[in-house]
């Protein structure tokens, strides 16, 4: 179950729609399938090639495994996108978990992965990644603006500090030494 190869004999015995059924039916085998093409690994890719996913839950699962191999295998990745995986939503930083630090981050060495491409068949795949993945960035960053936060951030009120009332001192009056005695 583990490994790609075990897969892509699966999807050759009971074919891919039989696979991509048990992705969303088998949360083990789904996750393992997912973070095997989050590798970026060929052989996984493959695996990502041979599929279709069946329900939205599943699309945008495969969507964020492909965003994350597109660093680390940028060629195959590109080479996926199209009809079946959509460029905006491969290239549109889909990761559910976001701050400004990790999106910079991932686009920084995402845009750098792919520049490397130098394939003439991905060509147009890459300009429009490039494109989407500048345009994610700016979109996640203008949702996630620290200006924002804390602009909108609930804040406390200030303590109220207590002042001791200080008594004026009593005055003190001399005894009376005249006495009528």
């Amino acid at each position: 179950m583990g490994s790609a190869e075990v897969v892509l004999s699966e999807i050759k015995l009971g074919g891919a729609s039989q696979v991509s059924k048990r992705i969303d039916s088998d949360e083990n085998f789904g996750r393992t399938v997912m973070s095997g093409i989050a590798t970026g690994d060929s052989l996984w890719l493959q695996v990502a090639d041979e599929l279709t996913p069946t329900s939205a839950a599943a699309e945008a699962t495969m969507s964020i495994a492909l965003a994350s191999a597109l660093p680390h295998s940028p060629d195959k990745v590109l080479a996926l996108v199209g009809d079946k995986y959509p460029i905006e939503e491969v290239c549109g930083i889909p990761f559910l978990k976001g701050d400004s630090a990790l999106v910079i981050t991932y686009h920084d060495e995402a845009i750098a992965a792919v520049a490397r491409v130098r394939t003439v068949s991905v060509s147009a795949a890459r300009d429009a990644c490039r494109a989407a993945l500048d345009d994610a960035r700016d979109r996640r960053l203008e949702r996630i603006s620290p200006s924002y936060v804390v602009k909108n951030k609930p804040v406390a009120p200030p303590r109220r500090v207590r002042r001791k009332v200080i008594k004026p001192p009593q005055p003190v009056t001399p005894q009376d030494t005249s006495s009528s005695r």
